[in-house]
């Protein structure tokens, strides 16, 4: 096992992946009573649903097919159907819910990680925000 710097009598393997435990650990987890945590959570929350709002409101003024990707000179390398900006979101639920799962299993025994966790499912749904925002303002030509 290797040495995280925990007291030795919090050194225990977390073991293998239960869903319905995982599931559990969250909902009566002790991170609903910190008030940071709860905040991130929202911030994750109003994140992801201000992105699905975003992509459903101007989808049906965008071109049938997008530039999705650029490559490092900035010359499109992914060409797509507009309905694949809905895989923003989708991907930030799922950053999100794993996030989350982490962190409600975390937070008794590492407060800080568990914090860390919820801060960076809040950071990738700005980033993804971001990545939205500029691949339709690419489409009108901006």
């Amino acid at each position: 096992m290797v040495d995280a710097g925990l007291r030795p009598s919090r050194r225990r393997p977390l073991g293998g992946f239960r869903p319905i435990a995982a599931a559990r650990a969250v909902v009566g987890s002790s991170l609903w009573r910190d008030p940071i945590a709860v905040g991130l959570i929202v911030a994750s929350i109003v994140g992801l649903s201000a992105l699905a709002i975003y992509v459903h409101a101007w989808l049906p003024s965008l071109p049938r097919l997008l530039p999705l990707h650029y490559n490092g000179q900035g010359s499109v390398d992914l060409i797509g159907p507009r309905s694949d900006l809905y895989k923003m979101p989708g991907i930030g639920a799922v950053v999100f819910i794993s996030d989350l799962v982490v962190s409600g299993v975390l937070h008794r025994r590492e407060r800080l990680a568990a914090l860390i966790l919820l801060a960076a499912s809040a950071l990738v749904q700005v980033m993804l925000i971001v990545a939205t925002i500029n691949v339709i303002r690419l489409a009108f030509g901006d």
